[in-house]
């Protein structure tokens, strides 16, 4: 460790750090664009200037190393006379159009310019135009405007450090240098819209949120992706109860300060809303009713196919969808205090994701790994929830071996097998079957009874990632007022066999799986909002990322039996 002195404020800074970063852990705020704490350093922009004892010129402090005993002049009036002139430099060229510009409120020129430019130009000439480089597609989810260019290599170097595929390069020279895509080639990998993240300017936008909304009306929850097992760390940005995106959250345990395109694309889904009041089937038609009415039907059905066919005859499907404390409820009530027990999910494996993060615990080879398609298989595992095998009572459902007398589905896209026309078939044998679902698919159709829950979006709880990791989500919008959440939905229900109390908020039950799973025990909520990590932090796991389907089952069943015996 080395000791920095910063203005006047003495800081200690690891020996490998540079004077930039020494500087913001000073408090210093040392305006700079190409310098990323993932990316390489290259003094690009030669926007953080400083002067250094010793140094008889100023340096770009992003490319000069720390060492014990220096001492830097950040806001002398030589670093602060070098760093206008710079900004004047990159002005003379960039175009005025801050109000019809995507990137406008979180545009670090903007900030800069306010900061350290100067309030007039004093050039006259045409600003530099690029014909055939501007609003121009290089890929599938970015679009390319190089008039607002600066230069900062920061999107090339994510596409050859981080994602791997060099897309990008620098074309042409002096004055005319712009980035662009290799030729015949299109900006089109797993992580593409990233290099719109990491850009400073406007210069690379996202076709699916360009022109949507103003950031600076935006709002954000702390949020966890549900695209794959990895749980990577979002924002969901969102105004007038509707979500317009979502962003990477930096967590250095998790995705670094990364999501693929996969997950990002995917904030469109949670405004989808089909049921807003419960459905229930009289007679062959389906009708709206009330909460009251829906649960009391359901609590009726269950009732009487355990006095006719005993506990046995029920199967309760939860998912690895909804969080470990809705399957902690789900458990609770069917297999705990009704002595079901066929309480099970299945997860489908998807395709492999993978997030870039070389110092996360659990990576393989400087990645961490993500097949199954859902968020928290592990969680519903922890919380009691059997996954399905091959002679469960819900792949004999599948087979047609086994037809419940109560089917109750608490997620209606818990997997692919909601929407197979044989599964479905099957379901609709089952004596009596209710659904929590939020839109419309062929097992909504079947059901006697619809229960209208929120999205993502809607409700807060906790995941467990790949790594065994508990991870807490926020509330971004409140529910419409009929609808509500999964958790809300399973309290209401058990309150009528007198299990749960409908006031317990998601906090509330999160203690209780404290005292009752083991993987909670040391877990603690915390409020970390400014530095951005999840709000729930879980102790070191020995779990590798990823197994096999095989051996992740077998690990984590027999994790889970051990929990409840121990």
């Amino acid at each position: 460790m080395a000791k920095v002195t910063v203005d006047g404020r003495e800081v200690v800074v690891p020996d490998n750090g540079n004077v930039l970063e020494a500087c913001r852990i000073a408090g210093v705020d040392v305006p700079h664009f190409c310098y990323h704490p993932r990316l390489s350093i290259v003094g690009q922009c030669r926007m953080c200037m400083v002067e250094i004892e010793g140094m008889p010129k100023i340096q770009a402090s992003c490319t000069v190393p720390v060492r014990d005993g220096m001492v830097v002049s950040a806001s002398s009036e030589k670093a602060l006379a070098a760093r206008n002139a710079t900004m004047e430099f990159l002005l003379i060229n960039h175009p005025l159009d801050c109000p019809i510009c995507d990137q406008a409120g979180e545009c670090k020129l903007q900030d800069n310019a306010f900061a350290a430019g100067l309030p007039v130009s004093r050039t006259s000439e045409p600003r530099r135009q690029y014909p055939g480089y501007d609003r121009t597609g290089i890929g599938p989810h970015v679009i390319a405007d190089m008039t607002r260019c600066i230069q900062c290599t920061r999107c090339i170097r994510f596409c050859a450090e981080i994602a791997g595929t060099g897309e990008l390069t620098f074309i042409e020279r002096g004055g005319h240098t712009i980035v662009w895509t290799h030729e015949g080639k299109v900006l089109d990998n797993e992580w593409s819209a990233c290099t719109a993240d990491v850009c400073p300017v406007g210069a690379l936008t996202t076709k699916d949120f360009r022109f949507r909304k103003r950031v600076w009306w935006l709002d954000k929850a702390r949020s966890v992706c549900t695209g794959c097992e990895i749980g990577c760390n979002i924002s969901i940005e969102h105004r007038d109860r509707q979500v317009f995106r979502f962003l990477p959250r930096p967590n250095p345990d998790v995705n670094d300060y990364w999501m693929c395109d996969y997950g990002r694309f995917r904030a469109e889904e949670l405004n989808a809303q089909d049921f807003t009041r419960p459905v229930v089937k009289d007679g062959g038609s389906t009708k709206e009713t009330n909460w009251g009415d829906a649960l009391e039907r359901i609590q009726k059905a269950v009732d009487e196919a355990i006095k006719a066919k005993g506990a046995a005859s029920i199967l309760v499907i939860g998912s690895a969808n909804l969080s470990t404390e809705e399957n902690y409820l789900l458990n609770s009530l069917f297999r705990t205090r009704l002595g079901v027990p066929n309480v099970e999910f299945v997860v489908d494996n998807g395709a492999l994701r993978r997030i870039k993060n070389p110092k996360a615990e659990g990576n393989q080879e400087g990645w961490l790994k993500g097949l199954e398609s859902a968020p928290n298989s592990r969680g519903a595992v922890a919380a009691g929830v059997t996954r399905a095998l091959s002679d469960s009572a819900l792949e004999k459902l599948s087979s047609g071996k086994f037809t419940p007398a109560v089917l109750y589905v608490a997620d209606a896209a818990f997997a692919k097998k909601a929407s197979d026309p044989a599964f479905v078939q099957a379901a609709r044998k089952a004596g009596f079957v209710a659904v929590h679902a939020r839109t419309k698919n062929a097992l909504t159709e079947v059901a006697d009874v619809v229960l209208p829950v929120a999205s993502l979006s809607g409700k807060e709880g906790t995941f467990v990632n790949s790594q065994r990791r508990i991870q807490a989500f926020s509330i971004a919008i409140v529910p419409p007022p009929v609808v509500r959440t999964d958790m809300e939905v399973l309290l209401h229900l058990g309150k009528r066999w007198g299990v749960f109390d409908t006031r317990w908020t998601a906090g509330d039950v999160f203690e209780l799986l404290k005292k009752e799973i083991p993987l909670y025990a040391d877990a603690e909520r915390e409020s970390r909002a400014v530095a951005g990590y999840p709000a729930v932090i879980s102790p070191a796991s020995a779990y590798d990322s990823i197994f096999s389907p095989e051996e992740a089952e077998a690990k984590l069943i027999a994790a889970a039996a051990e929990g409840r015996n121990g």
